[in-house]
């Protein structure tokens, strides 16, 4: 799809293919919500984006605009080019699963992890035991000087979006976090909406 947002709905997934050269905009409708984003090569779903080779990359565990973040193989996948959210993303948390659930007292909570699972079935793809970190879009999750981590609820106002541009033909994997517990998402997560552009489009 392209051009006009498209709308994902609360612990939703939503797939999306982009085109080299093409972005991806992801926008906070409601405020308040984060978005576990995993980016996967459209030739080759083994190439995907790596947090742990990303932070190598980029130095940081703060993406900003111009980070790009990198596969396992180091190649570039997709650039964060323009925030209008308060730029706090997290990149260090891996997806919210049944264990995690599990622990906080609620089995069977639907989670991103076999949301990703159900949309790479979807799209023909192998069963993936051990998945990829996303990059955790408006995640309000600081470390302190002592490398304490603590989860807060995402500062991201309504609106606010960011937009990443493809270095390959891709295919984006967005799972509005259903995160109902933990403060991350305000206690209620909410849906978002996303654009994709094709090159000409994107400028």
């Amino acid at each position: 799809m392209t051009g006009r947002p498209a709308t994902v709905g609360a612990g939703e997934i939503g797939t999306f293919h982009v085109p080299s050269g093409g972005t991806i905009e992801v926008i906070n409708t409601l405020g308040g919500q984060v978005v576990d984003a995993w980016f996967f090569a459209a030739d080759d779903p083994a190439e995907f984006a790596s947090m742990s080779h990303s932070r190598a990359s980029i130095r940081t565990i703060r993406p900003a605009v111009g980070s790009t973040f990198v596969t396992r193989r180091r190649e570039p996948l997709v650039t964060l080019v323009a925030d209008s959210s308060p730029g706090i993303h997290d990149m260090t948390m891996p997806p919210c699963d049944r264990w995690r659930y599990r622990q906080l007292g609620a089995p069977g909570h639907r989670n991103c992890a076999d949301n990703l699972r159900s949309a790479l079935g979807a799209e023909g793809h192998a069963a993936m035991e051990v998945l990829p970190d996303p990059l955790n879009l408006f995640q309000n999750s600081p470390v302190d000087a002592e490398g304490r981590i603590t989860f807060l609820e995402s500062p991201a106002p309504a609106g606010s979006s960011v937009t990443l541009r493809a270095h390959r033909d891709l295919v984006a994997y967005l799972s509005v976090c259903p995160m109902d517990i933990m403060p991350i998402n305000g206690g209620a997560p909410r849906s978002i909406g996303v654009a994709v552009l094709d090159p000409d489009e994107a400028g």
